[in-house]
Order: C-alpha cells, then structure tokens, then sequence
C-alpha cells in the first residue's frame, strides 16, 4: 500500500508557506521602519526650524537695541547705513547671520530698517525685519508671515 501525501502536509509546501509568511512580516518591519525615520527626519527638521527663528528673533532684537542707541547717541545724521557679518563662532546656531541696518531716507522722525538673515549657509535662510524708529516714537511691530 502506498502512502500518498496530503497537500498540507507535504514538507516542500511547509517550507514555501513558511517563507511567505517570513518575507511579509519583514516587510511589515521595513515600512514600519521607514515610517518611523520619515517622522523622526520631519521631526528634527522641524525642531531646525524653529532653533534658527529663535536665533534670528534674538539677533533683530539686539540688532533693534543697538538701532535705537544709535538714534539716541547720534541724531539722525550720525545714522549710517552699515552691515555686520557674525561667523558661525560668535553664534550659537551652525551657520552665519548678515545683520542690515539701513537709515530710512524719508521718515520724519529718524528712523533705522534693521534686517537680520540667517543662516547664510544651507537651503533655506530665514529673513526678519523691524523697524527701529527714535524712542520719543511710540514702537509698533507690523506682523510677518512665518515660513
């Protein structure tokens, strides 16, 4: 008498099953994985974001407080335009920032257009402006768009 086989016994199909089942679970793994380092990339990018506005938000208020010395110190004729390179060493971010002080031509009272952009290196360089008008001004900040 012979003895047949049934089909779920067969040891070759065993093993094609087993394999089947191995190669979805890795690949339940795997995009599991690549979900879990796309929202880590998005993450840290997002957290690089907001490091280099609050860098640039310090910098235009400095900027603004060295703005209005000026007016203060000089008048409106000892207001020069000038612009200030910070290496990356004398920050705390990664990259460097160009700081604008521009004296505004036509404002009655004398007033100084402070632009602080950083960082100057990488894809995105982030651009804020203020202007620092003389104290005796009462101070408004016009709202900017977030990028």
């Amino acid at each position: 008498m012979t003895h047949q086989h049934s089909p779920s016994r067969d040891p070759a199909r065993r093993r094609g099953s087993v394999m089947v089942m191995v190669l979805a679970c890795m690949a339940v793994a795997a995009a599991i994985a690549l979900s879990m380092l796309r929202a880590a990339t998005t993450s840290h990018r997002s957290l690089r974001t907001e490091r280099h506005l609050r860098q640039v938000e310090c910098l235009l208020a400095a900027a603004k407080t060295a703005a209005h010395s000026r007016l203060v110190a000089g008048g409106p004729d000892a207001v020069v335009d000038d612009v200030i390179l910070l290496e990356p060493a004398s920050l705390t971010g990664v990259g460097s920032a160009r700081i604008t002080l521009a004296r505004e031509r036509d404002a009655a009272p004398p007033a100084i257009t402070v632009v602080v952009e950083y960082p100057l290196e990488g894809p995105v360089t982030i651009r804020r402006s203020r202007i620092a008008s003389h104290p005796s001004v009462a101070a408004r900040t016009p709202e900017e768009p977030r990028p």
